[in-house]
């Protein structure tokens, strides 16, 4: 049976939660998106498109939904409170040609640092200059018409199909919140932080609604190395597995990410709630 995007009226479930301070439904970075989602009344979903379609004020527009901590609180920790300014993941993409995320991490991964028997690939990629940290050099993006490379100084190594994205980014829902950790006896240990005591905490904050992609825009934001390429990956060097039973776990995508000061560059309107 096909998996169904969920319908639900956004604007109207937003904003039964909006201000209010909610558990968090899951632990660490996931935490926040699995969170709103249950709220919304969407469940956890690994749709090649889109996380729901609104039934009202949008009449069957579909969205993607992002959700972002910005304030977090910690009593526990030294300097508790501090302003997350991280990157949002728009999109998790595997290379369209050229050199697959198996083979790139063959060829330029390096050994893990921690101890732990594995090869890693882990860099932050733009078009404005090449990565030149302590493990991966000389590697940069490069966009060519509606064609996205990974560069290797002059060699091109994967290739992507900028255009492919226009579907999954046409309306996008960006939802930020405040997090702490407050004193909790809900009885959900694994939901607790170490010391047993705190649970996450999330008050969303003013939905983001964004409409009208531009495909152009975001060709400036790539040349203006505001929209980022991440590699996020890492195999096993105790039996490094083959191509025919390369373990995707491991394999946590390519993704395209950007601040979120930067995402109304490609958009044409904005609305807040």
């Amino acid at each position: 049976m096909p998996e169904q995007i969920p319908f639900i009226d956004f604007k109207k479930e937003i904003l039964k939660i909006k201000e209010k301070w909610i558990p968090a439904a899951r632990k660490d970075n996931t935490g926040i998106g699995f969170t709103l989602e249950t709220e919304l009344g969407i469940r956890e979903n690994n749709y090649a498109k889109h996380d729901f379609i609104d039934n009202n004020q949008f009449k069957g527009t579909r969205f993607e939904l992002k959700a972002q901590r910005v304030n977090v609180y910690n009593p526990t920790i030294p300097k508790p409170r501090k302003v997350n300014d991280s990157y949002i993941s728009l999109v998790t993409q595997a290379p369209h040609d050229g050199m697959k995320n198996s083979e790139l991490i063959r060829k330029y991964g390096y050994n893990d640092s921690k101890g732990r028997e594995r090869k890693n690939l882990y860099a932050t990629l733009r078009t404005t200059k090449f990565v030149n940290g302590k493990n991966v050099k000389n590697m940069k993006i490069s966009r060519e018409g509606k064609h996205l490379f990974i560069i290797h100084k002059d060699q091109k190594l994967s290739k992507y199909d900028l255009t492919k994205f226009v579907d999954k980014l046409a309306n996008l829902v960006v939802v930020r919140a405040d997090s702490e950790w407050q004193l909790c006896n809900c009885n959900k240990p694994t939901l607790h932080d170490s010391t047993g005591k705190y649970h996450e905490f999330f008050s969303f904050k003013e939905p983001h609604v964004f409409t009208g992609f531009s495909l152009d825009k975001f060709y400036k934001s790539i040349d203006e190395g505001n929209i980022f390429l991440d590699l996020r990956m890492h195999i096993p060097t105790n039996d490094t597995p083959t191509e025919a039973d390369y373990d995707t776990f491991h394999d946590h995508g390519t993704g395209f990410r950007a601040k979120f000061r930067t995402i109304p560059q490609f958009y044409d309107n904005e609305i807040i709630f």
